[in-house]
């Protein structure tokens, strides 16, 4: 409070009461502030967490739960972990067949097969095969490499271009093909970015202006609070409870982290993680161990966070060009930071617990 504010309170009244006055009225503001309402669950196979400011309980847990509804239906339509899954179906049926799919699949293979495309290859939604064969796609402990027979078939047999086909026709019906059983749909790495997307739809729908959601780290922003930036931390890959750079983000945008320490096992002194490289059939080996990418929505960060971890440093910075107005924070394996310009983030000298 201004030196005028407190000169009145002490001639209007007593000093005690004049200090309970001044207490009274900044509880109430306090009373008054809308809290950030967070609710977490399990989706997608990591913690999702939606949280609101500035809303009624009421209309907060409307909104979160009719996004969270959204969320696991996607799931049950994308994921090939899914039995019933249309991408399950379109993986089980025989290939170099033309095979129907629904618009929002369509459209999301789509958007990474350019990603694909931009990237030379180092981006692919067609590794489920290869997934399976290192077992990070199974809930049982990896311990060691696949037999190096069975990846250099798997390598000998992926077709490096056309490996997975989509057709549009006149009445804007997708169908998909895909090339060999080498090759079946995988959408971990542009799936739930569009998860998060459509959650932020939903929360539109529902009159939401601030909230953030989160899915292990990949997230988009709407607002503020009350005109404050969210405040996300990025994770430092080699001590997972500190923090490295943080980003004050404000308005509507999105920022994806791929990193090797998120899935991952030793063997004989070398790390072996789940982002696989299909020029190799092996972890990627780019030089880097996490990439943060910010971008317009989540199923472009997500995607690209991905191709750059794949591609490394140098290559990375050139795939932004192919996608304006997103932005990048890579950290290599000795922890040094290697951001584009427009990224949005403070680098911390000393990493925060």
């Amino acid at each position: 409070m201004g030196e005028r504010w407190r000169a009145v309170l002490k001639i209007g009244l007593p000093l005690g009461l004049a200090a309970l006055l001044v207490l009274a009225l900044w509880m109430g503001i306090l009373h008054r502030a809308p809290p950030v309402q967070t609710t977490t669950r399990m989706l997608m196979g990591t913690l999702v967490s939606i949280s609101t400011w500035g809303m009624t309980q009421g209309s907060s847990d409307r909104a979160v739960q009719r996004a969270f509804a959204e969320m696991d239906r996607i799931e049950e339509a994308m994921s090939w972990h899914r039995p019933t899954s249309e991408v399950s179906r379109i993986n089980q049926v025989s290939r170099e067949t033309w095979i129907p799919i629904s618009a929002e699949l369509g459209q999301l293979v789509q958007r990474g097969l350019v990603v694909s495309t931009q990237s030379g290859g180092a981006f692919s939604i067609g590794l489920e095969p290869l997934t399976t064969l290192w077992g990070f796609s199974t809930e049982r402990v990896v311990t060691q490499p696949p037999a190096a027979e069975a990846l250099r078939d798997w390598l000998q047999g992926y077709p490096s271009t056309d490996a997975i086909v989509l057709r549009e026709g006149e009445d804007h019906a997708f169908q998909i093909y895909l090339k060999n059983r080498r090759v079946g749909l995988d959408l971990g790495s542009i799936g739930k970015g569009h998860a998060i997307d459509q959650a932020i739809a939903v929360l539109r729908q529902e009159g939401v202006t601030d909230a953030v959601v989160d899915a292990g780290g990949d997230l988009r922003i709407l607002g503020s609070k009350g005109g404050v930036p969210w405040r996300i931390g990025l994770q430092d890959p080699r001590q997972p409870d500190q923090v490295v750079a943080v980003s004050l983000l404000k308005g509507d945008m999105a920022m994806a982290t791929s990193g090797d320490y998120e899935r991952f096992f030793i063997y004989e002194g070398r790390r072996y993680h789940h982002i696989m490289d299909p020029t190799t059939a092996a972890p990627a080996q780019s030089g880097l161990s996490s990439v943060s990418v910010q971008a317009a929505n989540s199923t472009t960060a997500n995607s690209l966070a991905t191709a750059i971890f794949v591609l490394g440093p140098e290559k990375g910075l050139a795939l932004l060009a192919h996608f304006p107005g997103s932005e990048v924070l890579m950290i290599t394996e000795a922890g040094q930071p290697i951001r584009s310009p427009g990224f949005i983030g403070e680098w911390l000298d000393k990493p925060q617990p």
